[in-house]
């Protein structure tokens, strides 16, 4: 009897644990999964972001009051948004670098609470934006949720050489002048200005100032020389990047008269560069032609036309 009590006992828990079991499976995924996403965007109304951190983490958005402290709209009306059912996930970071693209690879789930963000950060040197935003659209969020953002930041692939672009420097209409290069012995030779033009660069007369120029988004490349005998005017100027560090820019010269002292400038402005970036500068004159049918004004006008996207 005892025996039989005993296999009946076993038997009934051996039935409750395996039972359990099956239930505990069938209610709980098998993490990580996968959650299915939908990109954000203000495009189309008077609404921006606002207030954003870019402290490199995930904000879970779950109540319009809680979006309004990230989101203004003016005279607009708030996006509207079914919160009952969704969530707003707002992701932002920040670089060193210029940020050239910013792309969600995934998003997945760990736990009943637990998520994770992947943004893959594409880096450029020559981007200004230093900062990336994504908006996303998910199902809703218990308010409780944290989403773990995981940046992976890569190079952007370049096949060198490529053109820079840039703006012609120009200090016609004002009272200012280059000093520093008539006075040069080299016949070539460059410089980067990454602060305020000194002295020893520019003259302008008492009480006129030289066009202002951003310094925290572009530097002043100034490449002068003197050519030998004859006036000079920069006809054609080209800046090449020919690895991560290295430069070559070339002016082409023509000749505007065959005495006089054959001094030359071209200053060029380009995205924010170091200050000791090495530059291999090649001069080229043109001997033959005078500069009358080829005025410097249409070459500079060619320049800005083409760097256009500053």
């Amino acid at each position: 009897m005892n025996s039989k009590l005993f296999t009946f006992i076993a038997f009934f828990l051996l039935f409750t644990v395996v039972f359990s079991s099956c239930k505990k499976t069938e209610s709980e995924p098998n993490y990580p999964v996968k959650i299915s996403y939908e990109e954000f965007s203000l495009e189309g109304t008077g609404c921006q972001w606002t207030n954003l951190p870019y402290a490199h983490k995930v904000i879970v958005i779950n109540s319009s009051e809680e979006l309004e402290k990230y989101m203004s709209c003016g005279k607009d009306i708030l996006p509207k948004i079914d919160f009952s059912k969704n969530t707003l996930l707002l992701a932002s970071g920040k670089s060193y670098c210029g940020i050239l693209e910013s792309v969600v690879t995934d998003l997945k789930q760990h736990s009943s609470n637990k998520f994770s963000l992947d943004i893959e950060i594409t880096l450029s040197d020559t981007s200004i934006n230093k900062s990336w935003f994504k908006a996303l659209f998910v199902k809703k969020m218990k308010e409780d949720c944290k989403v773990k953002l995981n940046e992976i930041c890569k190079e952007q692939e370049i096949d060198y050489p490529v053109d820079v672009p840039f703006l012609y420097y120009s200090l016609e209409g004002t009272s200012c002048k280059w000093i520093r290069y008539i006075s040069s012995s080299p016949k070539k030779t460059y410089t980067i200005i990454n602060d305020k033009i000194s002295r020893y660069y520019l003259a302008c007369e008492e009480g006129c100032s030289y066009p202002e120029i951003d310094f925290s988004k572009y530097s002043l490349i100034l490449a002068y020389g003197i050519a030998c005998k004859g006036l000079c005017q920069t006809d054609f100027i080209n800046l090449q990047k020919i690895d991560e560090q290295g430069y070559v820019m070339t002016v082409h010269l023509k000749r505007t008269a065959q005495t006089g002292l054959g001094t030359w400038a071209a200053p060029i402005l380009v995205r924010k560069i170091g200050d000791y970036i090495p530059i291999e500068l090649i001069v080229e004159i043109d001997s033959n032609s005078m500069l009358k049918s080829y005025p410097i004004k249409k070459s500079i006008q060619k320049q800005t036309t083409e760097i256009s996207i500053f």
